[in-house]
């Protein structure tokens, strides 16, 4: 037999050993901490399932329940006005029982070794409210923690406060580190609120924490609240101690946290269906901002053209938006008017800049008014020699626009 029939022989013999599959590793469950009993005396209940031991606190809220100056129950009005809407706007989600306030305290704000030892969830039946806290036992028992949530049940809206960036990502985080043993978790749909709250009150607060908020919007003050820095300390303290006393005040702090945001969408949604009204235009005239950058149009015009009509003061950067408004409708006399105002008024550089380009367009190419087309080039040229927030760069940019806009009218005056 020749050495080439050899090794083809030799080949057909070689059996590939069929890979084994990956045996999942036995969930081993972590023993009860000692101090179990000790907490539970302090008002946590204590359950037990098939990963190990999760506290819980339970506490119940009539709709009655005044905090920040609204009634819980007012959450049922304001989503019942979502769901008669286009569903277009980010809060519209409209049935109240499907929404699901969430909030976390977590040992450290980012990072595979930051660890979410309490989540906050707060529920509707439609009357009542319900407020469940769940605690992390210790590190050990993190997968009964996370699956006692239940956030990995499907069909919820989560409702937070800068829970797209940190919350749920952290959530995400921890999920995937016990993902051998957990249910998939799914994204659920989501409404942030620090998202809307910067929308509405952009240019009006200084702070936009949710403490800030509370003081600024809703009117309430917290009295004796733990410090959110203070909170991964004060819980691995009561791990290591066994003493709840302090971890209680924690809690405190993330009932209020939640309390808040069950009042925040209320108020939102009030200022965005003009339920309420605010004493200054800023808000108004952002809201009208906020739905023309989702193409909700009219709704938007019709927001700006109520700020400058109730209002007299405050009122260009209204009147510069609806301008904007106005020149897509193909009402160019109009939002010629709207931009003169604007300009009028007290814009930042790039906006009146702006204003001051969009009155040279229209009165160059739609209203056949090239001599006041010409002057505002000439008033823009005069600006920007003046202007000092502007980038060089930028005000070349601007200077060159302008020049070249001038040069043109000019040569269709026949100058």
């Amino acid at each position: 037999m020749s050495y080439e029939n050899r090794l083809m022989q030799m080949k057909k013999m070689l059996k590939k050993a069929p890979a084994e599959k990956m045996k999942e590793t036995a969930f081993k469950k972590p023993p009860v901490p000692e101090y179990a009993e000790r907490w539970a005396s302090a008002g946590l209940v204590r359950i037990d399932n098939q990963f190990g031991t999760v506290f819980l606190k339970r506490t119940h809220y009539q709709a009655d329940t005044v905090h920040g100056g609204l009634a819980l129950g007012k959450l049922e009005e304001a989503a019942s006005v979502w769901s008669g809407s286009d569903g277009i706007h980010p809060f519209a989600e409209g049935d109240e029982k499907k929404l699901l306030f969430f909030d976390t305290e977590t040992t450290g704000l980012k990072g595979t070794g930051s660890l979410i030892f309490m989540a906050g969830l707060l529920t509707t039946d439609g009357y009542d409210f319900t407020l469940d806290q769940y605690v992390l036992a210790d590190p050990a028992h993190e997968t009964a923690f996370l699956f006692e949530t239940g956030l990995w049940k499907p069909g919820r809206t989560i409702v937070t406060y800068n829970g797209k960036s940190f919350d749920w990502p952290q959530l995400h985080t921890r999920w995937t580190m016990n993902r051998e043993h957990l249910p998939k978790l799914h994204d659920p749909t989501h409404i942030d609120l620090l998202q809307g709250t910067r929308r509405i009150w952009k240019g009006g607060l200084e702070s936009f924490s949710l403490k800030s908020v509370e003081e600024e919007v809703l009117g309430f003050h917290r009295e004796e609240d733990v410090p959110g820095f203070l909170a991964p300390i004060i819980y691995t303290d009561a791990v290591r101690s066994g003493n709840p006393d302090l971890l209680l005040r924690v809690l405190r702090h993330n009932e209020w946290d939640l309390l808040s945001l069950v009042t925040l969408f209320t108020r939102l949604t009030g200022l965005l269906m003009k339920e309420n009204e605010e004493e200054t235009p800023l808000p108004h005239t952002n809201i009208g901002k906020w739905f023309g950058d989702l193409k909700l149009y009219e709704k938007s015009r019709e927001v700006l053209e109520e700020v400058t009509n109730v209002f007299f003061d405050e009122t260009d950067e209204a009147y510069y938006y609806l301008g904007f408004l106005l020149k897509k409708e193909q009402r160019y006399k109009d939002a010629e008017s709207a931009f003169l105002q604007a300009y009028k008024g007290g814009l930042d550089e790039g906006k009146t800049l702006q204003a001051l380009e969009e009155l040279a367009k229209l009165q160059e190419h739609r209203l056949g008014k090239l001599p006041e087309a010409e002057m505002n080039c000439l008033r823009a040229a005069g600006l920007l020699k003046n202007m000092k927030a502007l980038k060089p760069a930028r005000k070349e940019r601007w200077q060159q626009r302008f020049e070249k806009r001038l040069a043109r009218v000019r040569r269709k005056q026949g100058k």
